[in-house]
């Protein structure tokens, strides 16, 4: 018999985007969860594509000065696969006991992926029942990736000496951090669409009581605002990054700046109406549902995108700053003001890095109050 065990020690939520990695961990301190830290880095262009590592020395140097520079408590890691590597698509199967409903997905999906399943790493979730003629099926939703995609995801941390608890996709992460604080229930009526704003791709994941019954990933990020400013004006990418920091203002769309990049912005906008409209003409009979867009990612904090967004879709938008909200903090390291700031970029780690912890934290009803914070 053991005399004493070793606690694990909470999970690192690890975000490998396409332009930058992000980390964030939390503790369980008596009913609380304190904020140990976070931090991201840059990668090196080519280092991740399409949400595959190509580069992976490239990509464990990165995590490695993540590690070294940042407080975090042992090596314990949750990690995501994401943008055009991940496959997403709904399933209507019979109601099967778990054991019999995963041979039958598996079977079922034989006709969905481009190659064999045993090629890929899966995941499924039940997201509600749906009647067919005269029966009841489940509704599923399934998530896959390349099985040497993941491995090579292993392989990294592996050689980090970090134990790897799991990987998921973003949608899972992202419904997390939602139902962790009370954003969301499964009997709530409100849909939420959680639009990831990124560096390379956007993603769009539709909640609806409770649960992610949409997601699609769109070629489209921050950097190709950056891109289309540094052709306006001839200017270098760097000098185009700040430009767009400094002085874009999506509220201002008579300025020079937002002329360099309205179309940009035009196709994003339509993109998010469309897939909302989509989702009320397949899964509502065509009835529109009360509403709410929640941004993150990176580019979420551009100046007035969420007023764009609303006023461009009619939906009531916010910037999801749950991160500054989801624990207590040491105002010796860290400020409000910084917190907020950072907020849309860590929504996945954050989801990722809360796997493990249970604590429900209560708050009142008005999600656009909340989420802005």
């Amino acid at each position: 018999m053991a005399l004493f065990t070793k606690a694990k020690t909470p999970i690192i939520g690890v975000d490998l985007g396409s332009g930058f990695v992000k980390m964030a961990q939390f503790n369980k301190v008596g009913n609380n969860l304190k904020l140990v830290d976070f931090g991201f880095l840059g990668i090196p262009d080519g280092a991740i594509v399409e949400g595959k590592i190509e580069r992976i020395n490239d990509i464990k140097e990165v995590l490695q000065n993540l590690l070294t520079y940042h407080a975090f408590i042992g090596n314990r890691v949750a990690t995501n696969v994401s943008g055009k590597l991940v496959m997403v698509r709904e399933l209507v199967m019979d109601d099967l006991p778990p054991q019999e409903l995963d041979e039958a997905i598996k079977w079922e999906v034989t006709n969905i992926l481009p190659a064999s399943i045993d090629t890929f790493s899966y995941d499924y979730q039940v997201i509600g029942k749906v009647e067919e003629g005269e029966s009841e099926k489940l509704h599923v939703l399934f998530a896959a990736a390349p099985m040497e995609a993941v491995q090579t995801i292993s392989e990294l941390f592996k050689s980090l000496n970090l134990e790897l608890v799991s990987i998921e996709v973003e949608a899972f992460s992202v419904l997390r951090l939602l139902r962790f604080l009370g954003e969301i229930s499964k009997g709530g009526e409100r849909l939420i669409a959680a639009i990831n704003l990124g560096h390379n791709y956007t993603s769009i994941n539709i909640v609806d009581r409770g649960l992610v019954r949409f997601s699609r990933t769109l070629p489209w990020g921050g950097k190709r605002l950056t891109d289309k400013i540094a052709y306006f004006y001839g200017i270098s990418p760097e000098e185009a990054e700040k430009k767009k920091i400094n002085e874009l203002n999506l509220a201002d769309r008579n300025s020079q700046i937002f002329q360099a990049i309205q179309d940009d912005i035009r196709e994003i906008t339509l993109e998010i109406k469309r897939s909302i409209s989509f989702y009320f003409s397949k899964y509502n009979d065509g009835k529109v549902m009360d509403t709410v867009i929640i941004l993150e990612g990176g580019t979420a904090n551009a100046k007035n995108v969420d007023k764009l967004i609303e006023d461009e879709t009619g939906y009531p938008t916010v910037v999801n700053r749950l991160f500054a909200d989801i624990a207590q903090y040491d105002p010796n390291l860290f400020t409000k003001e910084y917190l907020l700031e950072m907020s849309p970029s860590f929504a996945i780690a954050t989801g990722l890095a809360l796997k493990e912890q249970q604590i429900q934290i209560k708050r009142k009803e008005k999600t656009k109050e909340k989420v802005r914070g």
